[in-house]
């Protein structure tokens, strides 16, 4: 049982972004995202934010997205999951996404907030994405050692 006030955290665990701290600037209040610039968000859940940064939709893995920032992580209190968990029940567990869940939470009232904090991301889980990965890590940090690289040459 989680703790209807305390804040929980949900990361893709096949994922590298930057600012790392990032995730600490999100209210413990409410269902927050926080939003990376990528190049490709039909790869990704999309979100489609009004001018106070309320979140109108989650456009998921949409080939055709109408903003290139996506979701990287959400944080919410206990509570908010636990709605959103009643719903996904309610809705015969249909939604095999967290983003279409979350469209059908807030066309049912619920309300969210995006916030485009971060800079770079990763998924390093796809081939391309370990390898932009690893480009960026050697831009910022020198010598960084590719896994790949050292178990071949051994």
């Amino acid at each position: 049982m989680i703790d209807r006030h305390a804040p929980v955290l949900v990361g893709l665990p096949d994922t590298i972004w930057f600012p790392e701290h990032s995730l600490q600037s999100l209210p413990d209040d409410r269902l927050s995202f926080l939003l990376f610039p990528v190049e490709r968000p039909s790869h990704f859940d999309a979100v489609r934010l009004d001018e106070r940064n309320r979140v109108l939709e989650i456009q998921v893995k949409h080939p055709s997205p109408s903003t290139h920032w996506v979701w990287g992580a959400f944080k919410m209190p206990g509570s908010v999951l636990e709605e959103l968990f009643n719903l996904w029940l309610a809705r015969n567990r249909v939604d095999e996404y967290i983003g279409t869940l979350v469209n059908a939470w807030l066309a049912l009232g619920g309300e969210a907030q995006g916030f485009r904090l971060g800079r770079s991301y990763f998924d390093v889980g796809t081939m391309d994405g370990y390898m932009e990965a690893m480009r960026m890590l050697t831009e910022i940090g020198g010598n960084t050692i590719d896994p790949v690289e050292e178990a071949v040459e051994k």
